[in-house]
């Protein structure tokens, strides 16, 4: 991937052009046809994915409850926790997305404190409630 898309999306913002480099490194771009699924809800979580174009919808328990775009990113409840997707993710449209494993992940997350930072943000922003 290259860094200067990397550099496009908030998540990184203010991190060093060799940290970018090494982030960049790390991530696999994918395109997909819309109706592509990309994560199945109570699969294990292995990937983090950041939407590079396109836009994906998210639904959990068959509800719809959210569409992600450019610059957007999911997966990331999953590896944290350690539990299964909580939620299906399907591509809306025609999709590009950057992705890595979760080793890269937990580098990332170990690495990067501001990144990880906003990623909690995210997660608190969107995890389902607790009725």
């Amino acid at each position: 991937m290259e860094t200067s898309r990397l550099a496009s999306i908030s998540l990184f913002d203010g991190l060093a052009e060799d940290e970018l480099a090494n982030l960049a490194s790390r991530f696999q771009e994918e395109q997909l046809l819309a109706g592509s699924s990309l994560a199945k809800q109570n699969d294990f979580s292995y990937k983090f994915f950041v939407v590079l174009d396109g836009e994906v919808e998210i639904y959990r328990d068959f509800e719809h409850v959210a569409d992600l775009g450019a610059g957007d990113f999911f997966g990331e409840m999953g590896l944290i926790s350690g539990d299964r997707r909580n939620a299906r993710v399907t591509a809306k449209t025609r999709c590009e997305l950057a992705w890595m494993m979760s080793w890269d992940f937990q580098e990332m997350q170990n690495n990067h404190a501001m990144v990880c930072d906003r990623i909690e943000a995210a997660i608190a922003e969107r995890s389902p409630s607790s009725d």
